[in-house]
């Protein structure tokens, strides 16, 4: 353990003097502004800045390649798929189309036992469309939908500080004692959106991964990302190649 944790600064300590290192050699070389080779006019050139940015991005390119032959033999390596994960999504007036691809996308995920959580940015009439489609998509007699007037930071109409409690101590039963949840509540914004599923969840699972509601997911992405945390314990997280789909411009998440 202490030769990990020594091999570890050893490591912060090189990559921050070689950090340092390329900004002061970065800045001299185009104070300096050196040339090796340069044509009439300058039509072409290359000096000391281009040589060095030119070896970082081969260094970058280099480690880059060995990192990911490191990471495709450990994720060759079977791993049981014990841990809890939730899957929380934000949304905020979605296109229909759009919402409900990335609920069928979310029900193709491979991973076992996986608990969907969907917050709903605003609780009007104008909104309920999106908690119809989460019933119809995730099945009516499968999953459960709440409408809130507050969230977890703000009182409804009328309320009091108990009944406000009361109303998180709610919302956060009803994510625990369900697979499948839709939740629309007070208008707050993105991060309230995701407080309210991070909150109402607290330590009841080991990992939570977040999507917005345009997102396509592969069906593998939560088993291969939940790979790579239970490989290595120094890795605190993890996102996925997220990717712009040019031809129906939505987001598609693989890994």
């Amino acid at each position: 353990m202490h030769c990990e944790r020594f091999i570890c600064i050893l490591r912060i300590l090189g990559t921050t003097l070689f950090g340092v290192s390329l900004l002061l050699g970065i800045t001299a070389a185009y104070i300096v502004g050196y040339q090796f080779i340069q044509t009439d006019n300058y039509y072409f050139s290359f000096g000391l800045y281009g040589a060095i940015l030119a070896s970082h991005l081969i260094i970058q390119s280099l480690f880059a390649f060995l990192e990911h032959r490191k990471m495709k033999r450990s994720l060759e390596t079977p791993i049981k798929l014990n841990k809890t994960v939730a899957l929380c999504i934000a949304a905020y007036q979605e296109d229909p189309d759009y919402l409900r691809k990335c609920l069928l996308s979310v029900k193709r995920l491979t991973y076992p036992g996986i608990k969907v959580i969907m917050v709903i940015d605003g609780n009007s009439e104008d909104d309920i469309y999106m908690m119809d489609i989460f019933s119809e998509i995730m099945g009516r007699d499968k999953s459960v939908t709440y409408i809130w007037r507050n969230n977890f930071h703000e009182k409804g109409p009328g309320e009091t500080e108990e009944s406000h409690k009361e109303s998180m101590q709610h919302v956060t039963q009803l994510v625990l004692s369900n697979k499948s949840i839709c939740i629309m509540q007070k208008w707050g914004g993105k991060r309230e959106v995701m407080y309210t599923a991070f909150k109402a969840l607290g330590r009841s699972v080991d990992y939570v991964q977040v999507c917005d509601s345009d997102t396509m997911l592969d069906p593998a992405s939560s088993v291969e990302m939940v790979k790579v945390l239970e490989e290595d314990p120094m890795v605190g997280g993890v996102g996925g190649d997220v990717q712009v789909d040019m031809v129906n411009f939505r987001l598609t998440e693989q890994y």
